[in-house]
Formats: structure tokens, sequence, C-alpha cells
């Protein structure tokens, strides 16, 4: 028992340190949008990621003593689909985050714990129980308050408001862990990973013009820098030692701590207070998401190969 207890408590340390790598994310990255263009942000915020991730992987084969990758071909396409909502998730989450605050954007992002369970229901034919809906029913309603203006929730003008942006990216990353779970047996996650984000990198030359690298400001770099190791590296790195020790269920509980830690950080750095309609709605939509989180079963389910990828409440995640 006590050694089962330590595991657990590594276990959370991890996820809670997830949880402040991505509150610590959106910070940077609200900085690097205002400095300038959000497509160069997400540009290097995507090359940095996919920078990061390659050492990673290379260290990790080397520590193996074997470069050899078996099954590419499997990489290879399943990293290809990956890289496009890869690309627009990051896209209008950039976009999202001009508008917005940073504690928000965090919790509207959130919404990727139920938008995984519905696609996945919708697609991969799995059960999804009544408090499921229940609770999407109560995040429903949270994003209602967060919009101000219910009417608007059913128009066109909510697709292209802050918080439909920021719902439209956590559809969109919350496919990249659908896609990952229906192909987990065939590839390697951390390969996979490594492609997709340099294949994103590929992919946003066809969309837009290639910036001159000396016109980028020096403080753009920086942040999306900052924002590239926080999120998409520390954060995603956190969260797969935290499923070594606990099962995705507790892992994404932890990670709903995240707006919270982000709401400190943004007023500290940023004196960055959100409406109290968006506080509210915020805190509604958390417990809309956590609902059907608590109401799994309570005996312990080890972690299973790819819990790490289909825990990414977020995360940022394999943003």
């Amino acid at each position: 028992m006590p050694a089962a207890s330590a595991d657990r408590r590594t276990g959370l340390a991890w996820a809670f340190a997830a949880a402040l790598g991505s509150a610590g994310f959106v910070i940077p990255w609200k900085l690097a949008n205002e400095a300038g263009d959000p497509a160069h942000s997400v540009l290097l915020l995507l090359g940095g990621a996919a920078l990061a991730n390659s050492l990673l992987v290379l260290g990790q084969r080397l520590a193996a003593g074997s470069l050899r990758a078996s099954g590419l071909r499997a990489d290879l396409g399943v990293a290809a689909l990956l890289a496009a909502f890869t690309l627009f998730g990051n896209v209008a989450s950039a976009r999202a985050i001009a508008v917005l605050s940073p504690a928000l954007l965090n919790v509207l992002l959130r919404a990727e714990v139920l938008l995984v369970a519905v696609f996945a229901w919708a697609m991969l034919g799995e059960r999804v129980d009544r408090r499921f809906w229940l609770g999407a029913g109560i995040a429903l309603v949270g994003l209602l308050v967060i919009q101000g203006h219910p009417a608007e929730i059913a128009t066109r003008a909510f697709l292209t408001s802050g918080a439909g942006l920021a719902i439209g990216a956590a559809a969109c990353f919350s496919m990249l862990a659908v896609v990952t779970r229906r192909f987990i047996h065939a590839i390697d996650p951390v390969v996979v990973n490594a492609l997709r984000l340099w294949m994103a990198v590929a992919l946003w030359f066809p969309f837009y013009e290639a910036p001159r690298l000396d016109a980028l400001p020096r403080e753009q770099v920086l942040y999306a820098g900052l924002a590239a190791v926080l999120g998409p590296f520390a954060s995603r790195l956190c969260l797969m030692l935290s499923a070594r020790h606990l099962a995705a269920r507790v892992t994404t509980l932890a990670s709903l701590t995240a707006p919270a830690m982000t709401l400190g950080l943004a007023w500290l750095l940023l004196s960055d207070w959100p409406k109290p309609n968006e506080l509210i709605g915020g805190a509604i939509l958390v417990a809309g998401i956590a609902i059907p989180l608590l109401g799994r079963r309570r005996r312990p389910d080890p972690p299973i190969p790819g819990d790490e990828i289909r825990s990414a409440a977020g995360d940022q995640s394999m943003r």
C-alpha cells in the first residue's frame, strides 16, 4: 500500500505539473499573438514544438540503443491526418486568444474532454452513459453564460467569435485523440507526435505567405517559443509521465485545475481578469466536464498504452 500511495502521489505531481504547463502556455501565447501576425505565431509554435519533440524522440532512441523505426508507413499516414487537425486547431486558438482572456481560453479548451467522447461515440461506436449527457448539458449552459448573448449561440456570428473559435480549436484537438485512439495499436505514439508536428509546419506554407525571419518581431519569436516549450512539449511530457502512474480519468480531472491556475497567472502577469459572466460560465462549464469523469467506476484501472495521448484535456496538447 505505501508503494501504491507513493506511485499515486508521483502521478498526481506530474498531472498537476502538466496543468501548470498548460496554464503557463496561454500567457506567452496571448503575448505572441499581440506582438505579431497570429499566423506567424502558429508557425513559430509548431516549429518549436516539433524541434523539441524530435530531440525527445532522438534521446529516447539513443537511450534504447537503436534508431530503427518499425511500422513507419502507418506512422506517416496517421501523422498526416493529425497534422491537418493540428494546424487548424492552433490557427483557431491563435485567433481566439486575440479576443479572449487566457483563463477563458483555457476553460473553453477543456471542452475537448466532452468532444472526444462525442466523436468517439459517433465514429468509433464507444458507449456514453446518461451522466455524460447530463454533464454535456451543464457545460452547454456554461457556454451560454460565457457568450453573454445566448441567441447568438446558434448563429453564424458565434462561429467567428472568440468563444466559437476556441470551441473549434477544442474540436480539432479532440479529433487528435479520437484518430490516435483508432490507430493506437498500429503506431508509435511518440514518433507520430513528432511527425505530425513537422507535417503541420509543412502544411502551413500552402495557406500563408512565408515571413522573412528578420522581419519577425523579436518579442513574438520569444513568446511563441516559450509557449511551445510550456504547452506542446513540457505539458505533454508531464501528461505522459503521469499516465504511467494514474488512470487517464484521474489525469484528466487534475487537468481541470489549469483554468484556475491560468486565472491567477494572468492576473499577476497581465492584470487580466475575465468578466463576471465569463467567470460564472467558466465554472459551470468545468463542473459539467467533471460530472462524467467523477461518475466512472472507482475501481482503479491501470493505464494502457496510448492513454497519455487520449487524456489530453487539453492539452494542449497534442497541440
